[in-house]
């Protein structure tokens, strides 16, 4: 289920320290969020700026969809789904 295209990719300092994202999935949008936290733990090294996260998210894009397909197998809400460190193995 690793079809999907990830858009809108963006620093949302409102919803928390991380990356926001949309994607659309049969013609429904999704959101979600990945924290600077848990992709330093998926990384095991240090975000220090802005610019490491959104590398870091760039590098990890193919394990982000794994965390994102393990996410719709239990389901999402219309709200923002927060990306945990589980879902990512």
């Amino acid at each position: 289920m690793t079809d999907f295209v990830i858009e809108n990719i963006r620093i949302e300092p409102e919803i928390g320290d991380g990356v926001m994202f949309t994607l659309d999935l049969h013609g429904t949008a999704h959101r979600f969020f990945v924290s600077r936290e848990t992709l330093s733990e998926v990384e095991r090294t240090r975000l220090t700026d802005n610019h490491d996260m959104l590398a870091s998210f760039d590098r990890q894009s193919e394990r982000v969809k794994h965390a994102v397909s393990n996410t719709l197998r239990l389901g999402t809400s219309h709200n923002i789904t927060f990306l945990k460190t589980d879902f990512f193995h």
